[in-house]
């Protein structure tokens, strides 16, 4: 259902075949070919103060496109992976790198699998309507949106055009420990184990403040609570960000919703390990 609940972005179509249409290969083939930068989110994570965003790309582009056997393209992918080059090194560097070795991994098998299969069959079905194929699509971009003294967190964003009438929209977080590369878990931040409750409430406080909130759904508290993702989570120096996709407490125009929820907001659930962390780094 996440494939087919999204957001179509011809530009990016376009420019991701222009990228990586240059070379034709065979239908189970991959060829590799110079990326052109897709179109960037216009309305990025609003997580932390001008000075704390990260300078320059820190990362590692690759596109390739999947052809048909008449040479036609069925799939093009854009990827930028992140690179904590420079920003986490050793142990930590070699944990992180390795996480997201075997993430491209999996994503690659499932675009050159069963995905390249799902676009032969649309292509397929197309011609005996005498429609135009559109081929499928994947951008993910990365960025590092925090680099502080004991953490360092990655957005990434996914668009995907799979058939239908428009494509799909998805961010992903990750958050890691400087000391050793691990995966910081939302819970690991907080003194009590039932920590969603008074993220919740928070979150309600926030949006009730706001002028969109007249955008969202009817029962958008009730979705909060429903479609909240402990995995949906940016660090930053002053404020946790709370991620929601599309479609989950608003309709598809208003995209992929942002909450950042400050510490001092946040102070009296906020473990005192990570408080020192945030705010002192590494000991």
């Amino acid at each position: 259902m996440k494939m087919l609940r999204t957001l179509f972005i011809t530009g990016s179509v376009l420019l991701l075949l222009s990228s990586c249409g240059g070379r034709e290969a065979p239908a189970t083939s991959v060829t590799d070919t110079p990326p052109v930068q897709p179109k960037q989110e216009t309305q990025p994570v609003p997580i932390t103060p001008e000075e704390t965003i990260i300078e320059g790309d820190q990362t590692q582009e690759e596109c390739t496109t999947v052809n048909d056997t008449d040479g036609l393209p069925l799939l093009t992918a854009y990827i930028t992976r992140p690179d904590v080059s420079g920003l986490v090194d050793g142990a930590a560097k070699k944990a992180i790198d390795r996480y997201y070795d075997e993430l491209y991994r999996k994503e690659a098998e499932w675009w050159t699998g069963d995905l390249v299969n799902f676009a032969r069959e649309n292509k397929k079905a197309a011609e005996d309507y005498g429609s135009e194929f559109m081929p499928f699509s994947i951008a993910e971009t990365s960025e590092i949106v925090y680099d502080g003294s004991a953490f360092v967190s990655i957005r990434r964003d996914l668009e995907t055009y799979t058939g239908g009438a428009h494509g799909s929209h998805a961010v992903s977080c990750e958050n890691f420990r400087k000391s050793d590369g691990s995966l910081v878990k939302l819970a690991e931040l907080f003194r009590e184990a039932d920590y969603k409750n008074a993220l919740l409430q928070l979150l309600t406080q926030t949006i009730e403040g706001m002028e969109k909130q007249q955008s969202l759904y009817d029962n958008w508290q009730e979705l909060l609570d429903q479609t909240f993702d402990a995995d949906r989570f940016l660090i930053g120096p002053e404020a946790l960000t709370i991620v929601y996709q599309e479609y989950d407490i608003a309709p598809y125009a208003l995209g992929v919703q942002t909450f950042p929820l400050s510490y001092a907001d946040l102070s009296n659930v906020l473990s005192e390990p990570f408080l020192r962390e945030i705010y002192g780094g590494k000991e």
